[in-house]
């Protein structure tokens, strides 16, 4: 009975481990440029062999910018769109941010996304 209850209680904490760390979803953030402020948002879904996701530039004009790979390992995400020579390199915070740099062309910027919540009709 007391190996039941510990195997409950480990499978409960890798749980809730498992949950804080759910990169899918839509991550908004803004880029702070010379001259102004690009939104950028991106849309982040799960496959059979890890990440997919595409990224819009609303300020742009741009959406649904295919992104070339996507990686999330120990809290480290990393998103590449190789023909626009963008490289996101972030970590997830424990509150729920991802702080990272938006690199383009040999320029970084600071970016932090926030999860974007989900829309009530979904």
């Amino acid at each position: 009975m007391k190996k039941i209850t510990v195997s409950a209680i480990i499978l409960l904490l890798a749980g809730i481990c498992l949950s804080g760390q759910d990169i899918t979803g839509t991550w908004n953030g803004v880029l702070v440029i010379p001259g102004g402020q690009l939104r950028v948002d991106f849309h982040i879904t799960t496959m059979d062999d890890g990440y997919t996701s595409t990224m819009d530039s609303p300020d742009q004009g741009a959406f649904g910018i295919p992104v070339t790979s996507t990686e999330f390992e120990d809290r480290e995400l990393t998103i590449t769109v190789t023909n626009l020579g963008i490289v996101y390199k972030g970590t997830l915070k424990e509150d729920h941010t991802v702080e990272g740099t938006f690199t383009q062309m040999g320029q970084s910027f600071d970016l932090t996304l926030t999860k974007a919540k989900p829309d009530a009709s979904e």
